[in-house]
Order: C-alpha cells, then structure tokens, then sequence
C-alpha cells in the first residue's frame, strides 16, 4: 500500500476519510464500495486517516483507548484492499480548519477528486452536517462528493466504539464477529515473578508498551498465542491483578500459558488472539486451589480452540 506526500497528486484519487480504528465489518464494507467506485472512474482506491485519534487533541479527556496502533491499522487497511493511504498528523492548526479548508487541503495536496461520505463523517471545526452541506463545498472546490451505502450486519450496530464496548466487558467473541477476526494485543516478553513456573503452568508477561491501546476486561480468556517462529498454539491469557498472588493494588498485567511449547520468549514478540473468556478473574485460597483452577481452565481452552 502506498502512503501519500504532501503534494503527491499525480495519482488522482478516490478516498474515505476516516480514523479507522479496527479496520472492522463496517470499515472493510466501505472500502469495498471506494474500490467499486475507483475502478467505475479510473481513480485510486484510498482512505484517508490520523497518526492520533483526533480527540487527543480536540478533547483529550474524551479521547477512547485504541483498538489498533498505527502500523497495524495499516497493515489491515492494506489487507483490506486499500490501495493508498493519506495518513495525516491531526495538530492544532488542522483542528482550526474549516471543512472547507480541510477537503481543499485534501484536493490540492493529496490528488483527491472525489469523497466518499458516510452519514457520521463530519469535517472542519465548523462542522458542517449533512450529505447536502458537503455537496455544496464539493461544487465549491472541484471535489466529486458520492454518499456511501449503509453497512448493516444482522442486529448489531458495527462500529469501533461497539467493538471497545464488548472489550470492556470481556465479550471478546462478539468483538471477533465485528471485526470479522479475533481481537490481537501484540506485545514483548518480559521478566514476571515466575510464581506459574512454580505450581507447572509457565507463563509469558506480556508487555504492550503502548498505553493508549485497549484490552480487554481482567480474567482469563480461551486465545491463541503466535510466537516467534510464527506458529500459532492454544493458550490460556489471564488479564488482571494475581489476586491469589499479589496485593489488591497491584498493576495489571497479560500472562500467557502457551500450550504445547517450551522455550524461552523473553525479549521477544508475541501476539496475542482473542476468542472466548472463560471466567471472571477471582482470588484462591491457596496455590494449590489456583493450580486446580488452571487446569480445569486449559483443558476448556483446549476444547474451545480444539478446530485450531
């Protein structure tokens, strides 16, 4: 997928704007129509997104935790058939532009003749509203502007706050059906208190590093773990405080029992995949009730994961 300068408009082109978090059902729906619409008018297939989430800067307070960060959300626009991407650094002097300046900016710098334009997209600081008002900028600069189709997916309203939503709640296995793929954190292996090696359950720390990504709810989840050599095996992922272990304050934190695997991961990549939780996570009353506990949890996780 190729990534747009300022001043790249030898390639005439055909975007969506947005900020894409998740690429999920909804996203990949409208991606199909802009590739539809690119090749009816010998255009480039693009989207138009932030390297932040606009409100970090807008309104920091409300700005949500991150389903993707930058590169992976590149990674599954550019899986999701993006031909070309114009990815903009959303500061100060954008959040004063006008939706006027904002799609003339876009025209003139970027080569983008025609706006695809879904029925949430609002533009500028003035905000103009409605399919009408962004008809008339577009007559306005030379700007083609075309409405975009309604996604609908059976009962569910598919957006990136809905996925953050199921997070929140555990509900992993409906944010896999939005996403139309298992939820991922990626992260690095690092140095834990060892107390899983002690009672035969091994796991990996998992670092994120960025805190601005969301996971999901404290407890322990049915996942698959991909590790260095990039296979895939079955794990248990336990999200929270160790309450068995550790005090009721202490930092949150991934653990990975991966299945099937013996070797040492420390300062290394694993990503992790989401598909069901299995358990809200609760304190034991001795390590030996929480050795039985996880073994009852694995053999689950085996039978839930057993296709993969």
């Amino acid at each position: 997928m190729n990534i747009a300068k300022p001043g790249d408009t030898g390639r005439r082109r055909i975007a969506a704007v947005g900020m894409w978090d998740g690429v999920h059902l909804g996203h990949r729906f409208l991606i199909d129509f802009v590739r539809r619409e690119a090749l009816s008018r010998g255009l480039i297939a693009s989207v138009v997104t932030f390297q932040s989430h606009p409100l970090t800067i807008v309104r920091p307070d409300a700005a949500p935790p991150l389903l993707t960060d930058t590169a992976t959300r590149l990674a599954l626009l550019d899986a999701a058939g993006t031909e070309d991407c114009v990815l903009l650094d959303f500061d100060d002097r954008m959040r004063h532009m006008t939706a006027t300046e904002f799609l003339s900016m876009l025209k003139q710098s970027y080569g983008i003749d025609t706006l695809v334009v879904g029925f949430n997209n609002r533009f500028g600081h003035d905000r103009a509203e409605g399919f009408e008002a962004y008809t008339a900028i577009g007559r306005t600069i030379g700007m083609e502007i075309v409405k975009a189709p309604e996604f609908r997916h059976k009962r569910h309203t598919v957006s990136s706050s809905t996925v953050r939503m199921c997070l929140n709640e555990g509900n992993v296995a409906k944010a896999r059906e939005l996403l139309g793929r298992p939820f991922m954190i990626e992260g690095t292996v690092v140095l834990g208190r060892q107390i899983g090696r002690q009672i035969g359950f091994p796991t990996a720390n998992i670092d994120i590093g960025n805190q601005s990504l969301i996971t999901p709810a404290n407890g322990v989840y049915a996942a698959v773990a991909r590790t260095p050599d990039g296979v895939r095996r079955r794990a248990i992922v336990n999200i929270g405080r160790r309450p068995t272990v550790d005090r009721p304050d202490a930092p949150v934190t991934i653990e990975a029992h991966i299945l099937d695997f013996a070797g040492d991961l420390y300062g290394q990549p694993v990503a992790l995949e989401f598909f069901k939780l299995m358990r809200h996570e609760e304190a034991f009353d001795s390590l030996e009730a929480l050795k039985k506990r996880l073994a009852s949890d694995r053999r689950r996780a085996i039978r839930l994961l057993r296709d993969l």
